[in-house]
């Protein structure tokens, strides 16, 4: 794994902890409403997520 590979990686884990946190601790957000908070925490966690599994896609196979 690259630099830039350790980097988004790393940056796609700390916003899915960030997102799951969140969730634990607000009932809006875990019945899947709008809140104010973790609106730009899911978005994070799945714009990382989307260029992570994309990158993945684009690694050879072994």
């Amino acid at each position: 794994m690259t630099h830039r590979q350790d980097d988004l990686y790393v940056r796609y884990m700390s916003a899915f902890s960030a997102s799951r946190t969140h969730t634990s601790d607000c009932e809006r957000c875990q019945n899947s409403q709008d809140c104010i908070v973790g609106t730009p925490l899911h978005e994070r966690f799945a714009r990382l997520q989307d260029a992570y599994n994309t990158q993945q896609s684009r690694q050879p196979r072994r």
